[in-house]
């Protein structure tokens, strides 16, 4: 950052290492990063936990059908990118990566961006579920991902031109308003 402050718990981020940062920050991209390998290495990144740890979390994200519907389990192969995968499947396993780790700070940029509707309502839940006792940050152009953060920034340009609740927003702020309206009339 160029001006201010940045404060995690109180104390200027400045302050901490690039590993110990690193590792209090959690990022779920639009385009989920998966590897070669099993559905356990995608979400252990190939750290040692014990499989219940590892299911429970797949289970707590809305994925535990996928350990069901392969009689593998964890050990499902998973291809190159998750080629094998849905894109909701491949969003669900970094959320799941995401809460085995339990960062404190989460960045969800665009998570919901190219999913259909009926997918876009489990990965809302994946993203409840991991965001509660988290600051969460999510960047998103899917009003429903967002309208019901505690706080809605709303930049037009780089430019914040309307900053509250949902219902703030839509009374005050024309741009949200327009894009709120666009995304839900009825057609």
């Amino acid at each position: 950052y160029q001006e201010g402050n940045l404060l995690v718990d109180g104390v200027d981020i400045k302050t901490y290492n690039k590993a110990s940062y690193r590792k209090n920050i959690g990022i779920v991209l639009q385009t989920p990063a998966l590897f070669a390998g099993t559905i356990r290495s995608n979400v252990t990144m190939e750290r040692e936990y014990k499989d219940e740890e590892i299911t429970e979390v797949i289970e707590a994200v809305g994925a535990g059908y996928m350990l069901k519907k392969n009689a593998l389990g964890l050990d499902t192969p998973v291809s190159f990118k998750g080629d094998n995968l849905s894109l909701g499947e491949k969003q669900l396993l970094s959320f799941a990566r995401i809460l085995l780790r339990k960062p404190k700070i989460l960045v969800l940029d665009e998570a919901t961006a190219n999913i259909d509707s009926e997918t876009e309502v489990r990965i809302k839940h994946a993203m409840d579920v991991v965001a509660k006792g988290r600051t969460t940050f999510i960047i998103a152009h899917r009003l429903s991902t967002i309208k019901d953060a505690d706080e809605i920034v709303v930049l037009d340009h780089g430019e914040i031109v309307g900053q509250g609740s949902h219902t703030h927003l839509y009374d005050t702020c024309e741009i949200y308003k327009d894009m709120y309206d666009s995304q839900f009339e009825k057609k």
